[in-house]
Formats: C-alpha cells, structure tokens, sequence
C-alpha cells in the first residue's frame, strides 16, 4: 500500500436502527480542510458510527489505519492519489455488490471501480486499482464494507478490539509491508484509543455484531430498490453469479460454491516446474498439471505470463484471444486487470459465467511470494483482452 496524505471535509448523518436511508448531507467537492485529526472524526463521527454497522468495523481501527495508509496531512488541499479518490486507506476495485449501503446512502455515483478516476492508480506494483468514492464519508462506510466483504479479513469484521481488529487486517494479507503490523499497534496505541469513546457511541447503536452476511442489504446495486419510507429493499442474491472484477479471496466465492468442475486446488509441486517458487506462473504450472491439461515450461523472459500466449501458440498449443474455456490458463497482457509491468500475470480460468465473465484461480496476487492460491471474478471486458491457451492433455 502506498503511504500517502490525505485532505477532508465536513458533513452530517441520520440514520435510524431499522433500515439504511440515504440522509447523509456530503458535499461532492471538498472545500473544508480540518485543522486536526480530531475534527476530522467529529466532523465525520455519522460514517464511522454507519461503518461499524454496514461493515462491523470498529471505528478507532479504521482511524488508525487510515493513519497509517495515507496519513492526515491537511496542508496541500490538492493532494495525489487517495486524496483525490477519497479512499481511507488502500481499498483496490472490488465488485459493486460489495457496497450496498455505501450505494444506497450516497447514491449511485458513490463509488466508480472502473481504475479510470482520480487518484485510482497503484503504483507499488501490487497490481490491480483503487475504488474511487465520490467522498470521504462514502470512504469511511466503503472502506467497512469492503473488509466485509471478503473472506481474508473475517477476523476483522465484528471484533469489538482494536488490536485484535488490526492484527487480523494484517494476518489477511492487506498490505505487504513486513512492518505494516508494527505500525499499525503503535499509532492505535499512540491515535487510535482516544477515539474508543466513538467505538462505544458505534456500539451502544447497533451492537456487538451488527453485520450479519446473511441478513446484508443487497438489491439492485445499480440502483437500490426503497420502499416508501427510504428504506433498501433486501433480497436474496446468494443465489447468483456475479460477473464484475471483483478483489481477490482466499476461498471459492459464495456464488460459485457447488458450480465448479475442475477438482480443488491442491499444494503439490508438480515435476518440470522451473519457475521461481510462489509466482504465478508456478501456481498455473502446478494447477494445469493437476486437472489433465500441463502446460510446458517457458523458459527465460518468454515465461513471463504476459508472454504466455506467444510462447504457447509457438510451440502448437490453441490460444484464443477473448474466449476463455474452463480448465485453461489465461494470459494477461502487462497491465491488465492489475498485471504488472513488464511480466504480465497468468491464471487457470475456474468458470465461465454466461454474460462471458469468468472465475479464475491465480497465485501471487495475495501475500505476494507464498505461493498462496486465491479466487477472483474477471468482467467480459477484461476477458476480451485476454488470450486463453488449452493445456496439452
């Protein structure tokens, strides 16, 4: 995550214990700069205490985290990157389906995941791109629904203690920084526990447990459903297949459970793999070799994944650019869907949805270098620019 600085603003909020109404009173532009850390929070104490109940977040968390991803800087009101995409703290592009009451309480402009606003570029080479929210109150409530989100952060998600809050933000991988847990204790110690009082105020509100999976808003994220008081309508979308990118997680997502075909991964090393351990072209090598369909090994920088193809279609196997079937690798051009610059990135494609999005499995994505497996949703669009090669079984 980049360590980067951060300018805010001023707003106001009601909610009330039944439903999420879309009340909070946020100016788009940001024409206020705080003098302190402290008014910052106050001015946004409505967020904070409406993260903790879309996302059960704990507020004096996401402050100290916040602290620690971009700083509070207060003295350059045009400010780079999280400044402009109001992002409290290193939240990547992710589903909109990941956000229904940030959706349903700034409306349907709150978030854009398309990479192309503002301040949305990554430039730690830790791929993909960060969500943009049209403010900082969106952030605030975002930022919890987002960790709610996915499965690497459950730990996170209803814990009542900061510490603990914040150790599980790190055991799931949010940053890379080896140090990264050191200072995200230090500044809750020395910033983060003078706000428990907002914790308290958060709980005493909506409980010990206020996000419950099962029972989340959900509806038309497009544009969410009310009922006649303003309330989102709920409804049941376990059910579906979603085919917006979505951010990477460590297990099959929901939707996908019971639909795959391909035998699950499995954590042998596989013979004639010389690719350098934990990278993703090692991961494909080994998932291609375990389901029937190996792949050879590409030497020098013709392994790169973003050479794949061409290394692939050299050698006779079938590449298809833009039309992915089930049990094949998929290659990504540098740059693409996160891929860095210049290796490119690879991936075995899981499912393939019917609007033409798919499932992938990748290596190298979370915990970058452990050979860690994770799962991620690839939009039509994003496939449209990838070539797709069937292993030789």
């Amino acid at each position: 995550m980049l360590f980067l600085f951060m300018v805010l603003f001023i707003g106001s909020h009601e909610t009330d214990k039944d439903c999420v109404t879309p009340s909070i009173d946020a100016p788009d532009g940001e024409t206020t700069v705080p003098n302190s850390i402290e008014e910052f929070v106050l001015s946004h104490k409505d967020a904070y205490i409406l993260a903790w109940k879309a996302g059960g977040f704990l507020p004096s968390a996401s402050i100290s985290q916040t602290m620690v991803e971009t700083g509070f800087n207060f003295t350059n009101p045009s400010g780079t990157s999280f400044w402009q995409a109001h992002n409290m703290g290193g939240v990547k592009t992710s589903r909109l389906q990941d956000f229904p009451v940030t959706i349903a309480t700034f409306g349907n402009d709150a978030i854009d995941i398309t990479g192309t606003k503002p301040g949305t570029n990554v430039g730690d080479n830790t791929g993909g791109a960060y969500t943009w929210f049209k403010n900082y109150h969106a952030g605030i409530v975002g930022k919890a629904e987002f960790m709610a989100h996915q499965t690497l952060y459950i730990g996170a998600i209803n814990n009542t203690d900061g510490v603990s809050t914040l150790t599980a933000i790190f055991n799931g991988g949010w940053a890379t920084d080896p140090a990264y847990l050191t200072k995200l204790l230090a500044t809750y110690n020395s910033l983060g526990k003078s706000f428990q009082w907002l914790d308290q105020e958060a709980i005493a509100a909506h409980g010990t447990t206020p996000f419950q999976k099962d029972a989340e808003l959900s509806g038309d994220v497009s544009l969410p459903e009310a009922d006649s008081s303003g309330c989102v309508i709920t409804s049941d979308t376990e059910d579906q297949v979603v085919g917006e990118n979505s951010a990477p997680s460590l297990e099959v997502p929901q939707e996908y459970q019971g639909k795959l075909t391909l035998p699950p991964l499995d954590n042998k090393n596989y013979v004639g793999n010389s690719y350098p351990f934990g990278q993703c072209t090692w991961g494909v090598f080994n998932r291609m070799a375990q389901i029937g369909q190996p792949i050879e090994w590409f030497p020098g920088d013709s392994g790169n994944g973003g050479a794949w193809a061409a290394s692939a279609r050299a050698r006779g196997y079938t590449v298809m650019k833009g039309k992915p079937s089930v049990g094949w690798a998929a290659s990504f051009p540098p740059g693409v869907a996160g891929s860095i610059f210049p290796y490119g990135h690879v991936a075995v494609v899981e499912f393939v949805n019917p609007d033409g999005s798919i499932l992938v499995s990748e290596t190298n994505v979370v915990n970058m270098g452990s050979g860690t497996r994770s799962w991620r949703v690839l939009s039509k669009d994003t496939v449209n620019q990838l070539e797709f090669i069937q292993g030789k079984g």
